[in-house]
Parts: C-alpha cells; structure tokens; sequence
C-alpha cells in the first residue's frame, strides 16, 4: 500500500487534517505539496496551514490527494470537485479501531477499477486497490 501511496501522490498535492500529520512525523512527506488542515499553525517548514477544506483545494496542485483523516474525508466526499476516490479496501476486521473512511454512497459514486492482492509474506490481509468515480 505504500508504494501505490508514494507512486500515486508523487510530484501532487496531499491534503491531510492535524492529527494525521501528527500520525505521520509532523513533517512534509517529500515531493508533494503538503497542505494541513488546522485552525493552529504547524510551523513546520515546507508545509502549508488552512483553516478548511476549500481553502486547501484552492491552493493545492491539478492532482491532490486527501490523505485523512476521518473528517476531512466526509469533508472530500461532499465536495463536487473532488470526483475520484482511490481507496485501499483491507479485508480483515480490525478489533479497537476508532477512525473509519466514510460510507461510500453508491448513488453517487461508481466503482471504475479494481485490483486485489491476496495476503503474502509482505502483506498479512488480503487487500485491494479501488478506484471510484462521481458520477452525480
């Protein structure tokens, strides 16, 4: 999965709430536009604060990516700008977790692509890659 992060995201945007930037080191991911949402500052060098979802659209590349968290995605998926989800589907039950993505609404969003990975000595859970799309 994080191969196809970095492969995906590489040279674009990523937009990310506060605690997921605090989740990832504080620190810009390399070769990409890092935009956080946060009504704090982050002081970090390389990595820009806005206090909300469309001002972080409107400064952010042709390709930007919503990286987390959980409110910033439902933010993303009332947006009509944002037109494609790539999502990472684990096919496992994960006991304790507290932070999901959002539903996804098939009414409004069509499934394009989809590419699974059964479990292997990289990889504990069967997974797969998928690609929605708005389509209302």
């Amino acid at each position: 999965d994080l191969v196809y992060f970095k492969q995906l995201t590489k040279g674009g945007g990523i937009i990310m709430g506060r605690r997921t930037f605090e989740s990832i080191g504080s620190r810009p991911l390399l070769n990409r536009k890092n935009i956080v949402i946060s009504s704090r500052p982050t002081g970090v060098e390389g990595v820009l604060t806005v206090m909300n979802l469309s001002s972080a659209l409107a400064l952010s590349h042709y390709s930007t990516f919503i990286i987390g968290g959980a409110r910033v995605y439902a933010d993303a998926l009332e947006t009509p700008e944002i037109d494609t989800i790539y999502a990472t589907e684990i096919d496992a039950l994960f006991p304790g977790a507290d932070i999901f993505f959002p539903e996804i609404d098939m009414s409004i969003w069509q499934e394009t692509s989809r590419v699974c990975h059964p479990a292997d000595a990289d990889n504990a859970y069967d997974f797969d890659f998928v690609i929605y799309k708005r389509v209302s």
